[in-house]
């Protein structure tokens, strides 16, 4: 009974996800007198998954400060204290062992406010007014930064002592330290290690620095990796050397460790900057399609090994070239936004969620049958088809969009493969009217679905047959509705059927010949052999739930139904 109850629970728009602990979620703190913004950013921070608080004055900002420290904090130089108390408390933060990174926002924007606020340490200088999406996506950039896995550096340096120094230098301040002593066996090492930055002695037998260094910058994995030099001649022909050789910088020996460790973090900081401006769409935040395609490769190959199946969906924001003409592109930006906040929602961490470009999105889905992914894709658009759009002018207006699914391997072994799949099956749910989600594989062949459908409805309702079918055909399901018994006996039986189904749904009070009537015809004419049956019963008649299955359909689902128990109970007949 609990199983049953269990099963009939209508399903949420967003899928299951991975349950995250509070206190593991990054902590925003902001220090502003403007109740007004500082919710707004609230509300922002949560929709991102950040959890954010506020405090109106320095003293409460201290107060909180001590109850749990933040990731970050956003200080507001505009409140009633004077601005030099305001740069006090980032003065205290940066004098910490570990310092907390502070964004300073002010609305008095001087070349004089920016060196001060850089000289107290501070980590951005964002100018008021600006929208909370904006300064979000600043925070986001600054936690990025900052809440990153341990750098992984190889240093390649003959010299035992050396390596004994750079080890007891690095580690202390968290750094992962691979010292190699020969480098002969530095491009087998660099493969396995794939650092973060590279250390390399310039006077080494075999190899010198220099060379090794040539030869990083002509791969292209490694073009970018950052290199600083190790040498004990500091004079102008060997800095050129160094430099020509595609080397970021250089350091004297004897090391001095304040200095290496200032200079590696800077190199690490630009190095991560870089790899997000190229691997991140400006707008949404969302991977964009270099870093796309390089993590579906990644989980393609991790598919291959453990023989699960991988969705791959394209979809396209319906006539978002003409919500940018009409509405214009600020409001354009705020669909894709919005429409983002909606898949990071629905999607779980191992996914890969991304923006291709305009109003075109792709979502890689590990481990998850294609047949699963049209169906999340169905309720996500459902959740779209909810939000409500407002323009400058007052203008309301809804957005929807169309989608394609395809399965690795079924549909492709590769990237290249599956998107055509997929972004085939998505002009076909264009043609078809748009606003729904097709599997790769859809026909729209008009001649064969007027004899064969997926799904037959039996139904004298009109209202419930108008959603049922609704649903389907947003799921890209060929379907037929019959309105009472005697028309369903007539289209799926005979020696020459009119019409074959892979799935009946057949309410049992129908008029004049009822469901079970129409069933034990079914039955009694093999129409069973190729066609499963599931009933629609009213919760009270236990009689009719029994007497349908001893006749032989293969399931019941009672009524009033939840239509997303209805569609679960539909995909699961059609793969059994």
């Amino acid at each position: 009974m609990a199983l049953g109850k269990e099963l009939e629970r209508p399903l949420s728009v967003s899928p299951p996800r991975e349950r995250v602990a509070e206190e593991t979620r990054p902590l925003l703190l902001i220090v502003d007198d403007d109740v007004e913004l500082a919710e707004r950013l609230i509300v922002e921070a949560t929709a991102r998954g950040i959890r954010a608080a506020m405090a109106q004055n320095l003293t409460a900002a201290r107060q909180a400060i001590t109850r749990e420290r933040p990731h970050v904090i956003l200080l507001a130089l505009s409140f009633s204290e004077t601005s030099a108390d305001g740069l006090t408390l980032l003065a205290e933060l940066a004098a910490q062992a570990s310092p907390i990174p502070v964004m300073v926002m002010t609305a008095r924007d001087t070349f004089v406010d920016r060196v001060e606020v850089a000289r107290l340490g501070g980590r951005g200088f964002l100018p008021k007014p600006m929208l909370p999406a904006q300064l979000l996506e600043a925070i986001m950039s600054l936690l990025a930064q900052t809440r990153t896995a341990p750098p992984y550096i190889l240093a390649v340096d003959d010299d035992p002592q050396g390596r004994a120094v750079l080890r007891a230098l690095l580690e202390p301040h968290g750094f992962k330290l691979t010292a190699l002593d020969d480098p002969r066996r530095f491009w087998d090492t660099l493969a396995e290690i794939a650092p973060d930055l590279l250390l390399l002695d310039v006077d080494m037998p075999y190899l010198d620095g220099t060379v090794l260094c040539h030869v990083v910058r002509n791969d292209l994995r490694w073009r970018d990796l950052p290199v600083l030099c190790l040498t004990t001649h500091t004079d102008t022909a060997t800095a050129q050397r160094i430099l020509t050789a595609g080397a970021d910088d250089y350091v004297g020996k004897p090391i001095v460790g304040p200095e290496l460790v200032a200079r590696i973090n800077n190199h690490l900081a630009r190095s991560r900057l870089l790899r997000s401006l190229a691997e991140t769409d400006a707008l949404t935040g969302l991977a964009n399609r270099r870093k796309a395609t390089q993590v579906l490769g990644q989980l393609l190959r991790l598919a291959g090994r453990h023989r699960q199946p991988l969705s791959l969906a394209v979809l396209d924001l319906d006539h978002f070239k003409q919500i940018n003409a009409q509405y214009g592109y600020g409001m354009g930006d705020e669909v894709l936004q919005r429409f983002r906040d909606i898949l990071l929602r629905s999607f779980r961490s191992e996914d890969i969620v991304a923006r291709w470009g305009g109003g075109v999105f792709v979502v890689g889905m590990y481990s998850m049958p294609r047949d699963v992914g049209v169906n999340r894709f169905a309720e996500v658009l459902e959740a779209l088809r909810q939000e409500e759009f407002a323009s400058a002018d007052g203008a309301r207006f809804h957005v929807t969009f169309s989608a394609g699914v395809a399965e690795y391997p079924t549909d492709g072994s590769d990237v290249q493969a599956l998107y055509r799949a997929a972004e085939q099956a998505m002009s076909q749910a264009k043609e078809a009217g748009r606003n729904r989600v097709f599997p790769a594989g859809w026909h729209a062949d008009q001649e064969l679905a007027a004899h064969s459908a997926d799904i037959v409805l039996v139904d004298n309702d009109e209202t419930l047959a108008g959603l049922v079918l609704h649903a389907l055909e947003m799921r890209g399901y060929h379907s037929v509705w019959l309105k009472d018994g005697e028309a369903a006996v007539n289209s799926l039986t005979g020696p020459q059927p009119q019409l074959q189904a892979r799935v009946v749904l057949l309410d049992v009070n129908l008029p004049g010949l009822d469901g079970l009537a129409v069933l034990r015809r079914l039955a009694q004419d093999g129409v069973l052999w190729r066609t499963r049956v599931i009933m629609l019963t009213f919760r009270s008649a236990e009689s009719e739930v029994v007497a349908a299955l001893e006749l032989g359909a293969v399931d019941h689902v009672a009524k009033p139904f939840s239509l997303p128990v209805l569609l679960q109970r539909i995909r699961r007949t059609l793969q059994a």
